[in-house]
């Protein structure tokens, strides 16, 4: 294929006149949503009616039942409902002659195939990232019916082979039609949106950005003329240009274009996400036209081994959690509005990070962390183990194309994760598996096909050198107060960490503990992981230590609190609700933020914070009880039933505290107040007082009665 690229000279006035009529003609793409009602049948069963998004494991992939042979369930094991799945329903529109028709699904678990009127039109391998197929040869004037096969059976071939959490099956994310002219932008590409933008350069003054539009040619068509503009957030026109792409072969076209902005403005993170537009419209000789819009975040990001994280010339310390995509009651078949609340908690926390565990998030997600400010770490689903073998290989390459090409556009998006917790818990599948070696050619392969980008890695396995120095830094994930030593072992966790790396700088990629919002206990002793005993006060309590050894130091660039929610794990079977992993700061429902939420919020967010931790420890039998607040005011006033205790000033943790406060039998009314901003700001909450029923003196617990303690 010969490309040619050649600027049009025109004056400005032409060029304007010529963009304006591109614009104003670029309504050739239809996209219509396929979400909606769908006949299902799981595995030849019955056929119902069911909403897509949707997903067959909303409630048993993460209620804890256990199998016939009394093992709870897992990941892989099989246990919950697993196996294939059809959806069916009509395209809602007629194909108009000369129009080229598309199918774009943005998730379906694990594996997908596509039919039209009982042809098939493509598969695909993965859960997480997108697929797309041309289905215009398939149709037929007047009505046509589209079937989705997906089926989420564990294969040996496809990440992720292993983890902590449930895969729940189903067409899960939002699912489209497209219609298009003949030449189009090309959706074929790994599902991508054809259109890739690359910041080259950014001062003060100016900043090259090279926009790069793929073609994709039904017929060989002549000339296409491709315009790119950049627009501002106002939406004025801050760039622009114009080219010709000529053909010699019915094939697609890459069509690159440098542009320069003046004065730019930077995507700073949550301080100010700044977002550019860039428009790219398409027409060819006969009229055919397309159009796609794509943001742009201008910003440059490294790694200062002894200063933290570079945006911008500047440095930081990453404020992150990590998230997984299920919810109660709809596993990962999500709605946009419960995503957008997922990322409000996360920013109204005052996070400035997220690390979308164990794999790529919605296209939805991402964009919402471009427009809140989040620095986000997005990775491929290799979890504890990789396999050797070549179709594993293959579509572990895949999925990591898919990932970089359908996200590539994304400011949000500073590095790319290869693996977590690689090698444990080794098995016997795994004996004599030389998993370094295809994680070294997996890294090699991203930072080929991507090489703006860092590439990141999370391990528990500070020994595994050649592991660790694979990506181009590593992260830790560390439980110290959970798993291993105390709270304080944190400290010297990092110490060794930094040790080891020095040259490079590390990250603490997941830390936590887990909790119930009905456990309490007076002073906290920490719980058994795997118990049904996790109570609140602990959790806030390891939270407050473990972030103080990350807070001090700066060779630590960045830190993801594991996790933001509570997640579906059926082979968990602790804490108060068995298959659920309780280490959210929030709960499975998204309800009700724990006392830990409170204590990010207090130290990451500007906003007034005044909140009394332990406020569900209902009932109280010690007449004289701590109390501690979390505030990021300079001084707080505690009163209770009215009367003033005393002030106390938040200490560095934000955490105000009274060590003994006395309670009266009956309902005793707790309030802090504290000004902020010349604002006064309130909180308050209710104990019960029942002497008498103390145990070891000096300690208490409480129970919701709501929660019944399993076998």
């Amino acid at each position: 294929m010969v490309i040619r690229i050649h600027s049009l000279n025109v004056s400005c006035a032409g060029l304007c006149c010529a963009l304006g009529s591109l614009l104003a003609m670029a309504d050739a793409r239809e996209v219509y949503p396929l979400t909606g009602s769908w006949d299902y049948r799981f595995d030849g069963g019955p056929s119902e009616k069911v909403t897509v998004p949707h997903t067959w494991n909303a409630s048993d992939a993460a209620d804890g039942v256990k199998g016939k042979n009394g093992d709870a369930k897992s990941v892989d094991s099989g246990v919950y409902k697993r196996g294939p799945a059809v959806y069916t329903r009509t395209l809602p529109v007629a194909p108009k002659p000369g129009k080229r028709y598309f199918i774009r699904g943005e998730g379906a678990s694990i594996v997908s195939e596509v039919s039209v009127n009982g042809k098939p039109a493509g598969r695909h391998e993965g859960a997480f990232t997108a697929f797309c197929h041309e289905i215009t040869s398939l149709l037929k004037k007047g009505s046509n019916t589209v079937s989705v096969m997906v089926d989420n059976t564990q294969r040996d071939h496809i990440a992720p082979q292993r983890g902590d959490f449930s895969m729940f099956g189903g067409l899960y994310r939002p699912i489209e039609l497209i219609e298009t002219d003949q030449v189009c932008i090309d959706p074929l590409f790994y599902a991508s949106p054809g259109v890739f933008i690359t910041t080259r350069s950014l001062d003060n003054s100016k900043a090259e950005v090279e926009v790069k539009t793929l073609l994709n040619s039904a017929e060989a068509k002549g000339d296409v003329t491709v315009a790119v503009e950049i627009l501002n957030k106002q939406g004025k026109k801050v760039a622009g240009k114009t080219v010709k792409a000529s053909a010699e072969e019915k094939k697609s076209l890459e069509v690159p274009v440098m542009l320069a902005i003046s004065n730019p403005v930077p995507w700073n993170a949550t301080k100010n996400p700044y977002l550019y537009q860039v428009k790219v419209s398409i027409r060819t000789e006969d009229g055919q036209t397309d159009e796609m819009v794509q943001p742009l975040g201008l910003r440059i990001v490294s790694v200062d081994p002894g200063r933290g994280f570079v945006l911008n010339g500047k440095t930081m310390q990453i404020k992150g959690v990590s998230r997984h995509q299920d919810r109660k009651g709809k596993g990962w078949a999500l709605s946009p509005e419960d995503e957008e609340k997922d990322i409000r908690l996360i920013a109204d926390m005052g996070a400035d990070g997220l690390r979308t565990g164990h794999y790529p998030a919605s296209t939805n997600i991402y964009n919402l962390c471009d427009r809140t400010g989040l620095i986000v770490w997005s990775e491929v689903s290799n979890v504890n183990l990789v396999r050797d073998t070549p179709e594993f290989r293959e579509n572990n390459r895949l999925q990591a194309r898919e990932m970089i090409y359908q996200h590539w556009n994304h400011p949000s998006i500073c590095m790319w994760g290869i693996f977590n917790e690689i090698g444990h818990q080794p098995e016997a599948s795994t004996k004599g598996v030389d998993m370094e070696a295809e994680l070294i050619e997996l890294n090699k392969f991203v930072k080929e096909t991507d090489p703006t980008r860092m590439t990141v890695g999370a391990t528990n396995q500070p020994g595994r050198k050649k592991l660790n120095n694979i990506p181009d830094h590593i992260a830790f994930n560390s439980y110290p107060g959970w798993y291993g030593g105390g709270p304080e072992t944190m400290k010297g966790n990092l110490n060794g960490f930094i040790r080891d790396h020095a040259s490079r700088g590390i990250a603490i990629s997941e830390y936590g503990h887990g909790a119930s919002i009905g456990m309490h206990e007076n002073p906290p002793k920490r719980p058994s992981p795997t118990g049904f005993w996790h109570p609140e006060e602990w959790q806030t309590h390891a939270h407050e230590i473990n972030y103080k050894c990350i807070k001090e130091r700066p060779e630590v660039w960045g830190s993801f609190v594991w996790n933001m929610f509570d997640f579906g794990s059926a082979a968990r079977f602790e804490g108060e609700n068995p298959g659920i992993n309780d280490k959210g700061l929030v709960t499975y429902d998204r309800k009700t933020p724990k006392d830990a939420y409170f204590f990010y919020k207090a130290n990451w967010s500007p906003k007034p914070t005044v909140y009394i931790t332990s406020r569900r420890f209902a009932e109280r039998t010690e007449k004289t009880v701590p109390v501690k607040v979390y505030s990021n005011a300079s001084s707080v006033k505690l009163s209770v039933n009215g009367k003033a205790v005393g002030s106390a000033r938040p200490d560095e943790l934000k955490r105000a505290v009274w060590p003994e406060v006395a309670l009266k039998p009956g309902v005793n009314t707790i309030t802090a107040t504290a000004t902020i901003g010349g604002k006064t700001y309130t909180d308050s909450c209710k104990w019960t007082l029942k002497p008498g029923k103390e145990g070891e003196k000096g300690s208490e617990r409480y129970q919701d009665p709501s929660i019944k303690k399993y076998k």
